[in-house]
């Protein structure tokens, strides 16, 4: 079996769960959003965590819930999680956040945008880090990339249209009609595959987008300290 003809066979399994999912609305949504979560952590690198729950800051602030959050797995601290499986995750830790619903409209993109966008105002801090040995600068706070995944979705060019007024929307997937990466570099253009590529598209663009991030920045433990401790503070202002 070849490369391309395995990735038909992810699509193939993804979409047909999916469908059956849609015989019975009452649970769709909950069970949609868990064969996403499936699928991304049966393809993305050991590095990246995958889960549904909150994005909170060191100020108290938390995020709506998100039905998928790509997380870092390495160096991300786990401040609690509940029995549901919803995670709490700390800002400065997501590389990506999406949003299920069964279809891609200007309702489900606005919604979506609305849910991305309390994730990407919350405040993130960055430390230096220890590496052989030697002290490096904070790096640069990195994007967190938004998203929406469906079973159908509108025309490609009515979502174009519609990026103008959903600025956090960054990429999507619609698995019986087509995959986009939203570039607004200078004008809004939009990359997008369709038919029996859909998927084998998404998730190459979903790989290449974290490639750009690179690692997260270091969180700065401290802060999440300080403002949950009553007798005990740590000088930030030192390493």
């Amino acid at each position: 079996m070849d490369i391309k003809s395995l990735f038909n066979t992810k699509q193939t399994i993804l979409e047909s769960k999916l469908s059956v999912l849609l015989e019975h609305p009452v649970t769709k949504g909950e069970h949609c959003e868990s064969a996403w979560i499936d699928f991304f952590r049966s393809f993305l690198p050991n590095k990246y965590a995958v889960d549904k729950g909150f994005v909170f800051d060191s100020r108290g602030n938390v995020s709506e819930q998100i039905d998928i959050i790509i997380y870092d797995a390495l160096y991300a601290p786990l401040i609690f999680g509940t029995d549901a499986g919803e995670k709490f995750i700390t800002a400065e830790s997501v590389y990506a956040v999406f949003e299920s619903k069964p279809t891609i409209n200007k309702e489900t993109l606005e919604y979506a945008n609305n849910k991305i966008k309390s994730v990407t105002v919350l405040e993130r801090s960055a430390r230096g880090v220890i590496n052989a040995g030697k002290y490096c600068q904070p790096r640069k706070l990195t994007k967190i990339i938004g998203g929406i995944l469906s079973i159908d979705s509108i025309n490609i060019d009515n979502i174009k249209e519609y990026m103008n007024l959903f600025k956090s929307i960054d990429l999507g997937c619609a698995i019986k009609n087509h995959s986009f990466l939203v570039n607004r570099e200078t004008e809004i253009t939009l990359l997008h595959a369709s038919g029996e590529e859909t998927v084998l598209a998404f998730f190459y663009i979903i790989l290449d987008e974290l490639y750009k991030l690179g690692t997260v920045a270091g969180i700065d433990i401290r802060s999440y300290a300080n403002a949950t401790l009553d007798n005990f503070k740590f000088n930030i202002n030192k390493e």
